[in-house]
């Protein structure tokens, strides 16, 4: 589903990419204990800083806010990092959801293509499976699943199913993702986790069409 043209997604997969390999470097880096002892000395300050970046991240898709949280891992540990992502994506998705609902295609057209919008007014969510879709997507709907906060605003969905579906996917992937990545990251799983990664993407491409349609 491209945003304006297919290069804004490259350039989001790249901003990615980029901030992964940052942060890798920044770990090694001789300023890495510094800002450690910061943190540390600063949770409180520091958690609230990250629950903004994610907030961001989902309301401003070309900011990587789950990079920042996931890259706490080592500073805060798994379990409070993921809260603070959880945290941050539940307000993002929620202010992203009312912003299209409220705004709808005069905003929509600021960020998307006349394709995509055409792709949004086609689309039609099984009000009989709306819970178990919006979960289907959050789940398996990798970096366009910002996009989808718009959406579904866009597409009048049921808030209370929407955002308890985003919050029962979030916590269905999220967890299992930031206890792979501090594996990772200390040097541990990686083959599971890149057999994870596999299993996700073959579901997504069985299950995506019992859940959605797209009308000719």
């Amino acid at each position: 589903m491209p945003i304006k043209n297919y290069r804004h997604i490259i350039f989001f997969f790249a901003l990615g990419v980029i901030t992964l390999i940052s942060y890798l470097w920044f770990v090694k880096s001789e300023f890495f204990p510094a800002f450690l002892a910061w943190a540390q000395s600063n949770s409180i300050l520091y958690y609230i800083i990250l629950v903004i970046s994610k907030i961001t991240g989902i309301v401003w898709p070309p900011l990587p806010g789950g990079v920042f949280t996931l890259g706490s891992i080592p500073v805060l540990g798994w379990l409070v990092a993921y809260s603070a992502d959880l945290i941050g994506s539940m307000i993002g998705s929620t202010i992203a959801y009312f912003i299209a609902r409220k705004y709808g295609m005069s905003f929509i057209r600021k960020i998307f293509d006349d394709e995509v919008i055409e792709k949004f007014q086609k689309i039609k969510i099984r009000p009989e499976r709306e819970i178990e879709s919006i979960f289907i997507f959050r789940v398996f709907g990798g970096n366009i699943v910002e996009l989808f906060c718009y959406g579904a605003g866009f597409l009048r969905v049921n808030y209370f199913n929407y955002i308890l579906a985003s919050f029962l996917a979030h916590v269905v992937i999220g967890i299992p993702t930031f206890y792979l990545i501090r594996n990772i990251l200390s040097g541990k799983g990686i083959f599971v986790s890149i057999l994870f990664a596999v299993i996700l993407a073959i579901l997504f491409f069985t299950l995506k069409h019992r859940y959605f349609e797209i009308e000719k």
